[in-house]
């Protein structure tokens, strides 16, 4: 907002001067205030970055901003959503499944160029995460107590577990600088997740 106030400033501040202090020609005066506004709006505009990198130093820096931006996304779904159980045993586990994600987080911000070797973890592993806690936190903040509720609470405690060591597997392995492009350890975790009766969803499924 502050770069368009600036930019208008002084593009009507050079057309009133052209115009009317310097008497030029309307179309002429309006032609060069607009060019001076695009001109200083480009030039102002704060230049995104990955940490301390710059965009424009990466190949493909667009994509991989929107990529890690993704990545924040599900991170603080998944963050509020620990942040919101009241079981202890299973706040303990998400708190430790949050530990390891701001890790990976923290990693792909400071090397960026890593973030397409994460890009199962990114549409998958912590996607799915946030998604299995914040459906949690809707079945617990109902305060029902069936069987079926118990049943639940007791499939998450369990698949926390599976994610975490998923988690810390991509961490390593992202680490390792080997590509976390993983199908023999993503499909054993979506059967694990389908056997504890989770409909599995994900990105890639959604972008195809």
């Amino acid at each position: 907002m502050l770069v368009i106030i600036i930019s208008f400033a002084a593009a009507l501040g050079l057309f009133l001067i052209l115009f009317l202090a310097l008497d030029w020609n309307f179309l002429l005066s309006m032609i060069l205030a607009a060019a001076l506004y695009a001109a200083l709006a480009m030039l102002l505009q704060p230049e995104k970055k990955i940490g301390k990198i710059r965009i424009s130093s990466l190949k493909n820096g667009e994509m991989l901003h929107e990529k890690l931006g993704e990545a924040g996304e599900d991170y603080d779904r998944l963050c509020r959503a620990v942040d919101r159980i009241a079981d202890p045993s299973l706040r303990s586990a998400g708190q430790e499944l949050e530990r390891i994600a701001g890790n990976i987080r923290d990693y792909l911000v400071q090397n960026p160029k890593k973030i397409p070797a994460a890009r199962r973890y990114i549409d998958y592993y912590q996607e799915t995460a946030a998604n299995i806690l914040e459906h949690y936190v809707q079945l617990q903040d109902t305060q029902l107590s069936t069987v079926e509720t118990r049943e639940l609470a007791k499939k998450t405690s369990e698949t926390v577990s599976v994610l975490k060591d998923a988690f810390a597997l991509q961490f390593e392995k992202l680490m390792q600088n080997e590509l976390m492009d993983m199908d023999a350890d993503l499909n054993l975790l979506k059967q694990t997740l389908r056997a504890e009766g989770y409909e599995i969803k994900d990105r890639e499924r959604k972008e195809g």
